[in-house]
């Protein structure tokens, strides 16, 4: 493994511990699931780490109705509990050829550098 992938398996195990619905790495999955994806390296963070922005996609089936968008909020809450504040953005992911209703969150970590 990698700094990287330690840290969004971390994130993805402390939503799975919350009963977050279907924490995962996999950018393939099938909605309902809550991917944590690719960090972004977007910042210094001194000596011995680099600073990423690890995206939370909370993703649910179509369509886009009441039911779905109730399900959501409940991640979202389940999420935000478990993480801490992050601005969450509700939109739609296209998986497969399918537009999904999702919220996307982003947490900023500092991921280790292992030279140092």
């Amino acid at each position: 493994m990698n700094g990287f992938t330690d840290t969004r398996a971390e994130i993805a195990g402390k939503l799975l511990a919350a009963g977050v619905t279907n924490p995962t790495l996999n950018p393939a999955a099938s909605p309902p699931c809550t991917l944590v994806g690719l960090g972004t390296v977007d910042r210094a963070a001194g000596v011995g780490a680099w600073g990423a922005s690890i995206p939370v996609r909370i993703l649910v089936p179509p369509p886009g109705d009441a039911a779905a968008a109730a399900e959501l909020e409940t991640q979202l809450e389940l999420v935000l509990l478990t993480l801490g504040y992050a601005p969450a953005v509700p939109t739609y992911a296209t998986v497969g050829a399918v537009d999904v209703p999702c919220y996307e969150l982003t947490y900023p970590r500092d991921i280790p550098n292992p030279n140092c």
